[in-house]
């Protein structure tokens, strides 16, 4: 049943949301050939490429901030319209445990959250390798070696702070819905709250100290969080459900 619910999830993303991944591509493709055209040619104003250069570029900025924030509706109107508001009725009625929807929304959200990354940083590759100016593959292989070996680290780092984000969010939506009114309001500021907690004692127990003790530091708090924010999460769900 779990992945039925997970099937569904990406059944329900509408189409303009994978559009916008393969918008941020093509503006790339046009930035790139820009820039080859911008090193052969140049003329007057008003013929000048290097505007449409800056107007593309402008576009893609557009389009990379409508990336990040079009993930972060996703994954919150997909979790409080599904969850708390009316179509909550439905799902709490299919014969599924609370650990189920909370996971099954938690995959889904991650694996978008994902996809965002991957497109943004296809995006930055395009533009390079479509720019044409020398490049030193060497020195750029000299430059990144020495972090290479903490690849591994960091990409789990970045899991786990994703998955951690997630569901912090869901908390903050789940803290809202206790209320009869204003509930996005009071979503929005249970989620400020949270932010502000976690950041202010990350900030006075930092670890000054080399990469690997920090990442590790940080995965072990990450955990630490998400395990707080999916009991929080769950409980709510289970037992101080208000729907509208």
């Amino acid at each position: 049943m779990f992945w039925n619910l997970v099937r569904y999830e990406f059944k329900n993303i509408n189409k303009w949301y994978l559009a916008l991944y393969g918008a941020v591509l093509a503006i790339s493709v046009l930035i790139g050939i820009s820039f080859s055209g911008i090193s052969q040619h140049y003329t007057s104003y008003g013929n000048d490429p290097s505007y449409l250069l800056g107007f593309l570029i402008l576009i893609f900025g557009g389009l990379s901030v409508t990336l990040w924030i079009a993930t972060i509706f996703l994954i919150i109107r997909r979790f409080k319209g599904s969850v708390y508001d009316r179509q909550g009725y439905l799902t709490l009625t299919l014969p599924v445990s609370e650990h189920q929807i909370i996971t099954a929304k938690l995959f889904s959200a991650l694996v978008w959250s994902i996809l965002s990354y991957i497109v943004f940083i296809l995006s930055i590759l395009i533009i390079i390798f479509l720019t044409p100016i020398e490049k030193d593959f060497t020195s750029l292989y000299n430059f990144i070696s020495p972090y290479l070996s903490h690849g591994g680290l960091y990409a789990v780092s970045l899991l786990v702070s994703s998955i951690s984000w997630i569901l912090s969010i869901y908390l903050a939506i789940s803290i809202g819905q206790l209320f009869n009114e204003y509930r996005t309001a009071m979503g929005i500021l249970a989620y400020i709250v949270i932010s502000i907690v976690i950041g202010y004692i990350t900030f006075f127990f930092r670890v000054d100290n080399d990469f690997n003790v920090i990442a590790g530091t940080e995965i072990l708090r990450n955990l630490f969080l998400s395990a707080i924010y999916y009991l929080g999460t769950y409980y709510i769900l289970k037992n101080k459900v208000n729907l509208q």
